[in-house]
């Protein structure tokens, strides 16, 4: 009895110490500092990536002063040092961070941004979303995707005041940067049975011609970086049978806004690939115009040839849905 009452003892003893030990592993908070806090909010949000309820993150970039446009004074600080009398020694200058999109929540930071030690300069804050890696010099936010995928988004600087007099609105805005497209695709059949009929007719792949990807955002002022490529090919895609009723087709793709879209289209019929090189995009007469913010839907309609020996066709139309109502297209080959 008394040994198994010793050997409970010593366990309760080992689990405070080790309680107490990982509570002394925690850092301090300074006793000379306030900590920043900042809300957020996101405009016309609908987005498949950045939709409401979704938890998106974010590189928050502090700087010094009364000016939020004057950067010079920022220098990158990655990290927050705090001495053994619970002095702020050295404020860092850079944080990521997440929040929720479609709420006022206020934004979680892996590591506090501080005000001034003396409590009465003026502080800025200004987001990139998603997190990036911040330059060495200067105040570009890097991203490592670069494949479309990305939502990228920028948050202007806000001036968040001073330790000693906090900002009564402390909240960033982020705006998308890019347009997004999202792809649907559906079988038009000719009446009575074409070419295709019995045979399976399934997408296999959709590219995007020439286009650019967000590579860096300056959180100075939200210039964009932009990495082109080629082609880029529609995530998510797999080999689908093509049903009549018009379907989606792939993630949404993150691109930047311009006056034309042309794609490649590849399907299989049967055994066979067919592939459609330079589909343009039309609206009426004239290529789409994609715009920065607006998310813009494109339908590719595979028109069944009535025999072997006639043109197989695609049409396509695009409309712009919420986030902004735009315009619709279409396009032939």
């Amino acid at each position: 009895m008394k040994t198994k009452l010793s050997l409970a003892l010593l366990t309760m003893l080992i689990a405070a110490g080790c309680s107490e030990s990982d509570q002394s592993n925690l850092p301090d908070s300074p006793v000379n500092a306030v900590p920043i806090r900042i809300g957020q909010s996101v405009n016309a949000v609908s987005r498949a990536v950045a939709e409401n309820g979704t938890s998106v993150t974010a590189t928050i970039l502090r700087c010094d002063g009364d000016t939020p446009s004057d950067w010079s004074g920022f220098t990158k600080v990655d990290k927050n040092v705090i001495d053994g009398s619970k002095q702020l020694t050295a404020r860092a200058s850079v944080s990521a961070a997440s929040f929720v999109v479609g709420t006022t929540q206020e934004i979680s930071l892996n590591q506090e941004l501080y005000y001034h030690t003396d409590n009465s300069t003026n502080s800025f804050v200004a987001g990139v979303s998603p997190a990036g890696q911040v330059a060495d010099a200067g105040t570009a936010v890097a991203f490592s995707q670069k494949d479309g995928t990305q939502d990228v988004m920028y948050a202007p600087a806000i001036t968040v005041g001073s330790g000693g007099s906090a900002a009564t609105s402390r909240n960033l805005t982020f705006a998308h940067k890019t347009t997004q497209l999202n792809f649907e695709i559906k079988l038009e059949k000719v009446s009575g049975g074409g070419e295709w009929n019995g045979k399976r007719v399934a997408l296999k792949s959709i590219a995007m011609k020439d286009v650019a990807v967000p590579e860096a955002v300056d959180a100075a002022d939200g210039t964009v970086t932009w990495s082109s490529a080629a082609t880029l090919a529609v995530p998510g895609i797999t080999e689908t049978v093509i049903a009549e009723a018009a379907t989606a087709a792939g993630s949404p793709i993150m691109i930047k806004a311009g006056d034309k879209v042309v794609v490649d289209v590849a399907i299989v019929v049967g055994s066979d690939t067919k592939v459609f090189n330079n589909v343009p995009v039309m609206n009426g007469d004239s290529h789409l115009t994609t715009v920065t913010g607006k998310s813009h839907k494109i339908t590719l309609t595979m028109k069944e040839p009535a025999t072997a020996d006639d043109a197989v066709k695609i049409t396509t139309t695009a409309t712009v849905t919420p986030w902004i109502v735009g315009d619709s297209g279409t396009a032939e080959l």
